[in-house]
């Protein structure tokens, strides 16, 4: 009887835990990290010492990087310069213009003549989220650039004309000095932290 009782239960059960083992995470949204609290603000001094201990990272060439590296982006995973550095600039079908992928806007920045190539890249990467704003989606601002007269955003038919305008319409003025100070200095950002965010994207890099 009781064996009788345990197969029945068995049976009732059974299906149930096993259905169960076959559930799976459908795909979604990018899962993207969150902050563990609010950056510290730090005296100029600070900010100073962290730019003069990051001259080397300001070259203007990008340095392959180890595939045995972490990245401390989960999309920066899709945008590895170890590999994606080796491919030619890319052309989309559809206009026959280049992809918005690292390599090419690196590229793009250099033939458009603008300074610190690597720095510009990193506000790039800074601005859009990796690629992934929708600034950067709709509107192809990769430098989150605004109209004086109206403070809205520039938009732009393409990724190219977007770096083409940082050298008209922000780095023309540059005539010197150490170009992350400029940047802050001519308030380039509101976010007071913003000249340690592009240090901490060129450290990835």
């Amino acid at each position: 009887m009781h064996n009788t009782i345990r197969i029945i239960l068995l049976m009732l059960f059974l299906p149930i835990m096993a259905s169960a083992q076959f559930y799976t995470i459908t795909k979604g949204k990018d899962i993207i990290p969150i902050p563990d609290g609010k950056p510290v603000l730090y005296a100029d001094n600070k900010v100073k010492a962290e730019i003069d201990s990051t001259k080397t990272a300001v070259t203007d060439t990008i340095e392959a990087k180890s595939k045995k590296q972490r990245y401390n982006s989960p999309s920066a995973l899709k945008c590895d310069v170890s590999t994606s550095a080796k491919s030619t600039l890319k052309k989309s079908s559809s206009d026959n213009l280049p992809e918005l992928t690292i390599p090419n806007l690196y590229e793009e920045i250099r033939r458009n003549g603008i300074l610190y190539p690597k720095v510009v890249l990193a506000q790039a990467i800074l601005e859009t989220g990796w690629f992934r704003s929708s600034l950067c989606r709709e509107r192809h601002n990769l430098f989150g650039l605004t109209n004086p007269h109206t403070g809205k955003y520039y938009e732009f038919d393409h990724w190219t004309e977007s770096v083409r305008a940082y050298f008209t319409k922000v780095q023309y003025k540059y005539k010197g000095g150490n170009y992350l100070l400029w940047l802050r200095d001519i308030g380039y950002a509101e976010d007071p932290e913003y000249v340690r965010a592009v240090i901490g994207v060129l450290r990835m890099l």
